[in-house]
């Protein structure tokens, strides 16, 4: 099956969904557009088990964390995303409550995950892996679209393990990089006189 432009639709619109809050209260404060970034956010280790893929980051909306997308110019087919939520709002959350939206959208629960994990197909083709880490308050999806959908519980288990309160302070730019710019603000040009 080839993945059309109106999968990819579908898949933001999943990635949409998932990283919306219930309640927007103090605990939900958005995240600062350009504050979590997906080079530093998406462990070696993640991108050493897709070869040939190229990371790509966006932000769906202003209170989501990034999308990290992983694309490959061989398997053209095939388009992995990573989606962080990493506000402080699924702490002290019962793990029956994170999963209960999934499990009623035709999920099962994925044992021995992080805090709670749970995996459903969305569409034929598309694999897509819930799961809410139990060292940091992060919720990631992992969404495989394409051959080999099997692969997004691998993934979606990296980047969980590798999701460390360490990785998740670095992934935080420091003020003087490029990467805390907002983004309709470019760097300075080093070669103008």
């Amino acid at each position: 099956m080839r993945a059309g432009r109106g999968v990819g639709v579908m898949v933001l619109a999943l990635a949409l969904g998932a990283c919306r809050s219930r309640n927007a209260g103090s605990a939900d404060t958005p995240p600062p557009a350009n504050d979590l970034s997906c080079e530093r956010l998406v462990a070696p280790e993640v991108r050493d088990v897709l070869p040939g893929f190229t990371l790509q980051q966006s932000r769906p909306c202003p209170t989501c964390g990034p999308l990290c997308t992983l694309r490959s110019a061989e398997q053209k087919d095939v388009t992995v995303s990573i989606a962080y939520d990493c506000r402080k709002h699924f702490e002290g959350e019962d793990v029956q409550a994170l999963l209960t939206p999934t499990l009623r959208a035709g999920g099962t629960e994925i044992p021995a995950m992080g805090r709670a994990a749970a995996r459903r197909e969305p569409v034929p083709g598309m694999l897509q892996v819930s799961t809410w880490d139990d060292d940091t308050p992060c919720g990631i999806i992992v969404t495989w679209l394409g051959a080999d959908k099997e692969r997004a519980i691998d993934i979606a288990r990296a980047t969980l393990f590798a999701t460390t309160p360490e990785r998740l302070a670095a992934a935080h730019p420091a003020p003087s990089t490029p990467d805390a710019l907002p983004p309709e603000v470019s760097p300075p040009d080093a070669g103008t006189p």
